[in-house]
């Protein structure tokens, strides 16, 4: 249980005893133990943003109730707050152990928590802890190269041997077997262990090999043009796109966005320094635009690929359009920005299929 969570309860009407705070905890923990797609959203929604009214219903009717079962005291009505403190909870549990549901949870934060959006966490506590995992998690899934996993390999033969030698020299038929055994046994772990973290740095150098020959590569595999020819206004999202696809393994490494800036740097025709929304998608490929699937449950978790996905024939969105995608009427991104943000949402959408 997080310390602070009976303080969280300062935006709501009533405060819970204190005898009730770890039951109501658990309680919030266990009925969120596997989400879906859907409640990940629901829940995302609920910690982010202020009332209750765009979150879906069936999942607050299911929460609500779960919540009553399991802590008694927990209003039953007029719950709106109670229902977010209790949501975050269940997401700061699932932060605190990296998991298929911890990655969507902390990429969906951080994809709907933009800068200039309309949210209002309702614990202040859980944005620094979905920023400290994804910059945690993000290092420790890309391993570094074991210098002693020979060694010690080394060392359980030596072991094996030394064992079996002894069993001859004592003309034991019952001793060789046992320690013939232990060596078969022994080699077959470290092979095991020997291809699990081959692989995993294979994949890590993948990933940054892939990286390594986008960035030089000086081209937009998705445009198929140079980077030369392009503008960063339209290379933006295409790039963001371009990044995620390239993701090994979640979340990603917090240096893409790095990587990102280089890559629109690398951009030949000059382009704005800022842009709202609506130039943004009237400069995109209509070709490319087609390829942008949402995911309907995170509209409003994922402006940009709400608005490519649901663009109008003329290309640019009107303020409705905007409005309904859950970003300010008078917002405008620097193209760094947008491509960040793009990226995000793509990842986390990923994130989402993972959890399913």
């Amino acid at each position: 249980m997080h310390p602070n969570f009976f303080h969280w309860h300062s935006r709501a009407e009533m405060k819970p005893e204190v005898a009730n705070l770890e039951p109501r905890w658990n309680t919030a923990v266990k009925c969120t133990e596997k989400p879906t797609p859907a409640d990940i959203c629901a829940m995302i929604k609920l910690v982010l943003f202020p009332g209750v009214s765009g979150v879906d219903q069936d999942f607050v009717k299911r929460f609500a109730e779960s919540m009553v079962k399991g802590e008694p005291t927990f209003p039953p009505t007029g719950n709106a707050q109670s229902l977010r403190i209790a949501a975050t909870a269940a997401v700061y549990q699932h932060l605190t152990t990296p998991s298929k549901y911890a990655n969507a949870f902390a990429l969906g934060l951080q994809a709907a928590n933009f800068s200039g959006a309309n949210t209002e966490p309702i614990c202040p506590d859980i944005v620094t802890t979905y920023t400290e995992y994804l910059a945690t998690e993000g290092e420790r899934v890309r391993p570094k190269i074991y210098a002693g996993a020979l060694a010690k390999a080394e060392k359980q033969a030596e072991n094996s041997y030394a064992a079996l030698k002894k069993a001859v020299e004592a003309n034991s038929a019952q001793e060789v077997g046992k320690a013939c055994e232990t060596m078969g046994r022994g080699i077959l772990s470290a092979i095991k262990e020997s291809h699990a973290q081959l692989g995993e740095v294979i994949g890590r150098m993948s990933e940054e090999s892939q990286f390594l020959w986008w960035l030089m590569g000086r081209r937009s595999s998705s445009l198929r043009v140079s980077r030369d020819n392009l503008a960063a206004s339209e290379y933006a999202l295409p790039a963001a796109s371009e990044a995620a696809e390239r993701i090994m393994v979640l979340p990603p490494a917090p240096s893409i966005e790095s990587i990102l800036d280089e890559v629109l740097s690398q951009c030949g025709k000059k382009s704005v320094i800022q842009i709202t929304p609506s130039d943004l998608l009237a400069s995109l490929d209509a070709n490319w635009t087609q390829n942008v699937n949402p995911f309907a449950n995170a509209n409003d978790l994922t402006p940009l690929v709400t608005l490519i996905s649901s663009r109008p024939a003329s290309g640019k969105p009107d303020a409705t359009a905007i409005k309904a995608a859950g970003l300010p009427a008078k917002i405008k991104f620097s193209l760094a920005e947008a491509a960040r943000q793009y990226f995000h949402e793509r990842v986390f959408l990923r994130a989402l299929e993972e959890a399913r």
